[in-house]
């Protein structure tokens, strides 16, 4: 299970929000709250972070190769291998049948492996589809991001719309990153969440961010239009 508990470690769970062509994964990639030479898990249900050898788009994850295993055993093993190398590494569990069951077995994993010595980056992409109600997130997940800062653990949660997830995400992420939102309602409610005018986000284009930092009132711009200028 998880070890070397930690007071001193930070809290830096990060929420990704924007609709659909808003640009999320070229956020969790491009907007700074990764390291350079992480060592990264993610839960790739789609394959947002496929690598493509030879193609002229931003394949991979920040243009390195992630390594995607479909099957529990698999990623279990590699998962593993890598965190026992205590090297860098991007490595995916794309499972054939994605299921909260899936995220949830996924998460769980994370957890027996984090040691409060070492961070462990970890990503759930399409997150409002494995959460089964807005109130309380109290499973393998909720535990994650409630106590896994603790134990080195930094949770990058995207999802599409914030109407659509757990209240436990939002105020365990103390770093939120807005993008174009589908709908008045959420919206509002990331305005709220940010403390800023609702008109902020409802000006913001493809590719374009506010961010908000732990500390009351401090919000960022963020333009991220140049890693993909013709979009």
């Amino acid at each position: 299970m998880a070890i070397n508990k930690s007071n001193r470690h930070k809290a830096l769970h990060v929420s990704y929000t924007a609709g659909t062509g808003g640009g999320k994964a070229v956020a969790v990639q491009w907007a700074g709250m990764m390291p350079k030479s992480p060592c990264l898990s993610i839960f790739d249900p789609y394959g947002d972070y496929v690598y493509k050898k030879g193609s002229i788009d931003n394949t991979g994850f920040a243009n390195k190769r992630v390594y995607h295993y479909s099957t529990k055993a698999t990623f279990a093993k590699a998962f593993a291998s890598a965190w026992a190398s205590k090297k860098p590494f991007r490595i995916a569990y794309k499972p054939a049948e994605p299921s909260r069951e899936e995220m949830l077995w996924f998460c769980k994993l994370m957890w027996l492996a984090s040691d409060g010595q070492r961070r462990l980056d970890v990503i759930i992409e399409e997150l409002a589809k494995w959460c089964d109600s807005t109130g309380k997130e109290q499973s393998a997940f909720g535990e994650c991001l409630t106590g896994g800062r603790k134990f080195g653990l930094v949770m990058h949660c995207i999802f599409q719309r914030s109407t659509e997830v757990p209240k436990t995400i939002l105020s365990m992420t103390p770093y939120k990153i807005v993008g174009i939102q589908e709908t008045l309602a959420d919206a509002e409610r990331m305005a709220r969440e940010c403390g800023i005018p609702v008109n902020d986000i409802l000006a913001l284009d493809p590719l374009t961010y506010i961010k908000k930092n732990p500390k009351m009132g401090d919000i960022e711009r963020l333009d991220l239009r140049h890693i993909y200028p013709d979009a």
